[in-house]
């Protein structure tokens, strides 16, 4: 029996800058070497064995994110990083 551990995969130096650090910023280029291949995020697994119940979640996030950002009291505090746009969603 072969039980392949997510956890060392997700820290691959090779394939992760500063593995350690969280930096969600990592995903936004569509041409870092985290996004070359989707068998880099192997917590929801790869190919025919791909965990059915991904999308779920990750809609199931993007819910709760939303309802957190309507529901939720935000206050801005200016800094001088506030003018310096990083990215623009639509």
């Amino acid at each position: 029996m072969v039980i392949p551990s997510i956890y060392p995969s997700l820290l691959d130096g090779s394939v992760y800058e500063d593995p350690h650090s969280f930096k969600p910023e990592r995903w936004l280029d569509p041409n870092s070497v985290a996004n070359k291949s989707t068998t880099n995020w192997l917590v929801f697994g790869a190919g025919p064995h791909k965990c059915i119940g991904q999308d779920y979640t990750l809609m199931n996030m993007a819910v709760a994110m939303g309802t957190a950002a309507i529901l939720m009291d935000w206050d801005h505090l200016r800094t001088p990083e506030s003018e310096k746009v990083q990215i623009i969603a639509t």
